[in-house]
């Protein structure tokens, strides 16, 4: 066992459980005590369906877990709530006081879900936690956003806080800090957080400071350290690549819910930055060097040509512009994300095991581009939007999801990454077994 996660609820147990597996590791969620099972998984999730007991019995029930726990063998995730709901101080104090050495790291954002830290203050879609509908939760009404005064309330140890500003000075200063308030005998420090980016460079300070340590998050920040720390030696990574070439309303809805709901990072390429990529396929090395960098902190990465209607270019325009024909000017632009798609894919060490493709015609142009046969269709994902696996050529047996521009609702591209990314994690945990 590599990570021992320990929530508050069944559900928390669950979701941080889920981030984990996106990133390769094994996981299994245990109801009751299931020593056996810890040679045989990477991570095990428990509750302690402790959130509306008395503090001092969630202090108990997390005590009673943590005493089974190497922390020298075992990266301990104390699973809070993205709201804060719960005993916080309790729960953190019981796994302190059984490692008084052990420092916690409070990274309390879930940035695709709308939380964030800034001031100390958890924000959700951008209002003070105290003012969403939480204030009226019947069993844990939150009246506090403050998430440095609600573990000062709740723990007698010393707690630190890292305000944004040095967050985003980046590593270095994130490390100098970590490193004094440990030393200061701090043993509780909240860090402020926006984005997946912040999330990486806390996760990178954190490894790079040396100060021991436990996670205390939602379990993105956990995700991510997780990784960083237990990737060495790992056989293959759980990455996605989009490649989305449609520009109908639909596809531009179905971006913007993934964009909300899912830690993804994509770029919008310009379409004659697309044909100029087809006609000078040396061109996309930096984009591609970028996207590939991207993956050490987003699981889902990729390109699109359209996000809101002023994306949208006209084609007699390009065609004039590029001495072509309607027909023609279309093509280029989808040789051009197969080029950037093929770049990716053919670069050595490629972190991508999977590949979403929306759109008939650009599918076409990346099996060419990779010099495929066709593709083995496994299974229908939703109606029209099909899994299967490429066949021959550069990235023979690539995993992919492909559908039209057309198809589905607003979720239909949540669902699709959902289920590649399963797929993946079940094909690496496979590989990793035998």
């Amino acid at each position: 066992m590599k990570i021992a996660i320990i929530a508050d609820d069944l559900t928390g147990a669950n979701a941080t459980a889920a981030l984990l597996s996106t990133k390769g590791f094994t996981t299994m969620t245990c109801l009751d005590d299931h020593d056996e099972e810890e040679t045989r998984f990477d991570v095990i999730s428990f509750s302690t369906d402790s959130r509306s007991v008395s503090s001092c019995e969630a202090y108990q029930r997390v005590a009673e877990r943590v005493a089974r726990i190497n922390p020298e063998e075992t990266l301990i995730s104390k699973r809070i709530d993205s709201t804060l709901r719960g005993n916080l101080g309790a729960e953190v104090d019981a796994v302190i006081d059984r490692f008084p050495h052990l420092m916690a790291i409070v990274v309390p954002v879930y940035p695709s879900s709308g939380r964030i830290c800034v001031g100390g203050s958890l924000l959700v879609d951008g209002i003070p936690l105290q003012n969403t509908a939480m204030r009226n939760d019947p069993k844990n009404p939150m009246l506090e956003s403050s998430v440095v005064e609600l573990f000062r309330q709740q723990t007698n140890k010393s707690v630190g806080y890292i305000c944004l500003r040095d967050v985003l000075s980046g590593e270095s200063t994130l490390t100098k800090k970590l490193r004094e308030l440990y030393r200061s005998n701090v043993r509780i420090v909240i860090i402020d957080a926006t984005t997946a980016d912040d999330i990486q460079q806390i996760a990178l300070a954190v490894q790079k400071s040396k100060v021991p340590f436990f996670c205390v998050d939602p379990g993105v920040f956990t995700s991510q350290l997780s990784w960083l720390k237990f990737s060495s030696g790992r056989r293959r990574t759980n990455k996605v690549l989009l490649a989305i070439g449609s520009v109908s309303d639909l596809t531009q809805r179905q971006i913007k819910k993934l964009r909300y709901e899912r830690e993804v990072y994509i770029e919008t390429l310009p379409a004659d930055m697309l044909i100029e990529f087809a006609l000078h396929p040396q061109n996309t090395l930096e984009l591609v060097d970028r996207l590939i960098d991207k993956t050490r902190t987003f699981d889902v990465v990729g390109v699109d040509s359209v996000e809101s209607p002023e994306h949208i270019c006209r084609l007699d325009t390009l065609a004039k512009k590029y001495g072509v024909d309607t027909h023609e000017a279309s093509c280029m632009i989808n040789r051009g994300i197969a080029e950037v798609v093929a770049q990716i894919l053919i670069k050595e060490k490629s972190p991508i095991s999977g590949l979403y493709g929306s759109g008939g015609d650009v599918m076409v142009s990346i099996t060419k581009r990779l010099k495929g046969n066709g593709v083995v269709l496994k299974d229908e994902v939703e109606p029209l939007a099909v899994y299967g696996k490429l066949v021959g050529g550069l990235s023979d047996g690539l995993p992919i999801i492909t559908k039209g521009g057309f198809v589905g609702n607003d979720d239909t591209l949540i669902h699709c990454i959902d289920y590649l990314v399963t797929k993946i994690s079940s094909n690496t945990a496979a590989t990793d077994v035998n």
